[in-house]
């Protein structure tokens, strides 16, 4: 996805953040067993209808581009498979005319080393999911951390 695209995106969600955001329920709105919020309240909960909104749409383009990446992966196999075709057949003929030709070797080494790298190229699509799942917790995590650890000075202080 070019940066053109994704600028506008999040330009989008920007703009849907931001009507979303004018579009707060007004006390009489709301039930009237449930609690009013304070302005910081609201002020945070828009902050977190944006961050969220802006979350969504870099998800979105992180999904399109692991969709565009996919793509080129297919093609290419289709490609490595037409290689692979004619690879066998240059080393079929390669060993009837020379069994222990080093050229086969180097063949057999190279073929090894793609297993191996496809193996790498796997795990490291795996651990990438999980550090962009290992970073959405973080930052579902972070502002209650913050908040203990403001509260931790007042805590030691009372038992001490």
């Amino acid at each position: 996805m070019s940066d053109m695209g994704s600028s506008t995106q999040l330009a989008a969600a920007t703009t849907q953040a931001a009507t979303v955001s004018t579009a707060v329920p007004t006390d009489t709105d709301r039930i009237s067993s449930s609690p009013t919020l304070t302005a910081a309240d609201m002020k945070e909960l828009e902050e977190l209808r944006l961050r969220n909104q802006l979350l969504r749409a870099e998800n979105a383009e992180l999904q399109s581009k692991l969709e565009d990446e996919r793509t080129q992966r297919r093609q290419s196999q289709l490609d490595e498979n037409h290689y692979s075709l004619e690879a066998k057949a240059c080393r079929e003929a390669i060993e009837k005319i020379d069994s222990k030709a080093q050229v086969l070797a180097l063949h057999d080494e190279l073929h090894r080393l793609r297993k191996k790298c496809d193996i790498y190229a796997a795990a490291l699509e795996e651990s990438r999911s999980y550090f962009f799942e290992m970073k959405r917790l973080y930052m579902e995590v972070s502002p209650h951390l913050r908040s203990f650890s403001g509260d931790a000075p007042t805590h030691h202080a009372a038992s001490s």
